[in-house]
């Protein structure tokens, strides 16, 4: 009897061995990291480049028109390397660097836009090419005097310390790509946004504050009564953060099948025997 179960257990063993054998796991480097803007709606004028990639929009109103609203993306250089099993998830790491520059602007503004991600993947140190990644851009421009009684659409209302010079705006990202796959054997790989790192927090929207250019009484002593045009312009600077993960294994290869094949086939012949001895015993 103690035989007919370590032959049994022998046999499950074997085919749970073969099971295990055909998980995955990869090292995958993420370098050369590129972004290009397109499709801007209802509006934008496009300029990509490398590292820097920026979209415009609006008719400005300061300094005679010069200063749009914008978005700009600056691609990392540091490469991201992450070890990955089935269902792991690397990550977070930093793509680039995000900026609004927030100025009040009239006329036609910004809705969406999408932002195109190519970065270089090797796995296991095979290079699989350049790896395009697509994501949405969502923006809320608000007006500057506010509502009613100056209230602001996102808090707050305009003039108060969190709307100085003019209401918020508001920029959200999707963080799941339209095309965010790619394989290697088997293997397949998502490439996500993770957020915005603003500050020490991640999150998948923030609020950008409106700059201006105001006039204020001059530093000096000697124009101490006089007005000095002054530059009021804030950072609305974020990292964008993505991570990498492994969302399905390798189908088992042939050798692998014939491996859980003989185990289970195993099972099978001791079950078989194990009935034909009970009926002879019979």
């Amino acid at each position: 009897m103690q035989l007919k179960f370590k032959a049994l257990a022998a046999g499950v063993a074997l085919a749970t061995a073969a099971l295990a054998s055909s998980a995955s796991a990869g090292t995958v480097v993420i370098s050369n990291v590129q972004g290009a803007w397109s499709i801007a709606s209802p509006t934008g004028t496009i300029a990509n480049g490398n590292p820097v990639s920026t979209v415009k929009w609006g008719q400005g109103t300061q300094d005679g028109g010069n200063r749009q609203s914008s978005y700009v993306f600056t691609a990392a250089n540091a490469p991201f390397q992450a070890d990955l099993s089935d269902g792991d998830t690397g990550g977070p790491f930093k793509l680039g660097s995000f900026q609004h520059n927030n100025w009040p602007v009239t006329g036609a503004t910004l809705q969406s836009v999408k932002l195109t991600v190519s970065a270089v993947v090797t796995i296991d140190g095979n290079d699989i090419g350049l790896q395009n990644f697509v994501y949405n851009f969502v923006h809320v421009e608000t007006p500057n005097e506010g509502g009613y009684k100056g209230a602001c659409q996102f808090g707050g209302k305009s003039g108060d310390s969190a709307n100085l010079y003019g209401c918020s705006d508001k920029v959200m990202v999707n963080t799941i790509s339209y095309n965010n796959s790619f394989t290697y054997g088997l293997d397949t790989y998502t490439l996500d946004i993770a957020g915005f790192l603003v500050g020490n927090t991640l999150t998948s929207d923030f609020l950008t504050k409106e700059s201006a250019v105001v006039q204020e009484p001059c530093p000096t002593k000697w124009d101490k009564h006089k007005k000095c045009k002054v530059t009021k312009e804030f950072n609305n600077k974020a990292d964008i953060m993505a991570s990498v993960s492994m969302v399905s294994s390798a189908v088992p290869e042939p050798a692998t099948w014939a491996m859980m094949i003989i185990g289970f086939g195993a099972v099978g012949t001791m079950v078989r025997t194990s009935r034909r001895r009970n009926t002879l015993a019979a």
